[in-house]
């Protein structure tokens, strides 16, 4: 078996999503699985298929091309805005994104009209993140304009919190969603149906009931991927945490067995984002090579695999590095 690879626990997956998804379905929400943390990885995202969740998103384009041989046209939501250059293919591979920019929108207007198709559109609200998305008052503008091309279709309103800014989604800034919604809705005499609240950081608020009751979507990769919430950072309950496991091999042992080298650098996974088993400490890294102790009578050898759990960026780190064996684990959970 190569090393380093990545444990990938198929059922747990499953299960994780299944939980999940159906703790937001209890309150009338549904669930987009958010695939970007896996690189679009079509043998997870079929697991996470089997809890019932019928839409996936991704932010890159690259990722919803693999998840096209294997899902619809509308199952597949681009969750940022299309870069020029990505139009389109977009227009072929997926039915909805997510946008800010009046113009990008009349070009895929014009693009849909070349193709003979139509497209959705949830226009982003900035609220919480500091992020992407029109300040409340450009929203109306916007959705007047875009209310008038004829193959774009309004599907919903979203915003976002906890991506760049620490600061917390809370009820008041959720609230604004249903508020342009009605107003919207007036102006152009069409429903907008969707409001995208968010990602795994509602899930607090969601056991708090402090989610308004018109909200209806919420876009979900790190809670089924890694079994926590990400306001902060707590366990799911009835969730797993161990549904990927890093693993990198020793090449070389030091202080009597106390010390060792992997064959696992910063470019599989930076040191930062991994937790190590029980009685081993990180003590250093480069880009080719992780220096570990032994915290107790644990003694090294040549060959010894050592095991990492991942935070989010440790996950997409070691899921995008070509140079860490993916290995899919199915079974009992």
């Amino acid at each position: 078996m190569d090393f380093p690879r990545i444990n990938v626990y198929l059922n747990k997956l499953t299960h994780n999503a299944k939980i999940i998804s159906g703790r937001f379905a209890s309150r009338g929400i549904t669930a987009v699985a958010v695939t970007k943390s896996v690189l679009g990885d079509t043998r997870i995202a079929r697991s996470i298929g089997h809890s019932g969740i019928e839409n996936f998103g991704d932010s890159r384009l690259k990722n919803l091309i693999r998840l096209a041989g294997q899902y619809r046209h509308s199952q597949l939501i681009l969750l940022r805005s299309p870069m020029e250059s990505e139009i389109e293919t977009m227009v072929g591979v997926c039915a909805t994104s997510l946008n800010t920019q009046i113009e990008t929108v009349e070009k895929i207007d014009k693009e849909c009209a070349a193709q003979n198709r139509s497209h959705n559109i949830i226009v982003m609200v900035e609220t919480d993140d500091s992020r992407e998305g029109l300040l409340p008052g450009q929203v109306l503008p916007f959705i007047k304009k875009a209310s008038f091309l004829d193959n774009i279709h309004i599907l919903g309103l979203g915003t976002n919190a906890r991506c760049i800014s620490k600061k917390k989604p809370s009820y008041g800034s959720l609230s604004l969603l249903p508020r342009l919604q009605r107003e919207a809705e007036k102006v152009t005499g069409r429903k907008i149906p969707v409001l995208s609240g968010g990602n795994s950081s509602l899930y607090t608020l969601l056991l708090e009931g402090k989610i308004p009751a018109e909200i209806n979507q919420v876009r979900i990769g790190e809670a089924i991927m890694l079994g926590h919430e990400t306001l902060n950072y707590l366990p799911i309950s009835g969730t797993y945490g161990s549904c990927f496991l890093l693993e990198g091999q020793i090449i070389e042992v030091k202080a009597g067995g106390k010390k060792a080298i992997l064959a696992l650098g910063s470019q599989d996974g930076s040191a930062s984002n991994l937790l190590a088993e029980d009685g081993v400490e990180v003590l250093g890294q480069s880009s080719d090579h992780t220096v570990v102790g032994s915290k107790n009578q644990k003694r090294f050898c040549i060959g010894d695999i050592i095991s990492f759990k991942m935070d989010y960026i440790g996950l997409l780190s070691a899921m995008t590095s070509p140079f860490v064996k993916k290995n899919y684990i199915a079974g009992i959970v």
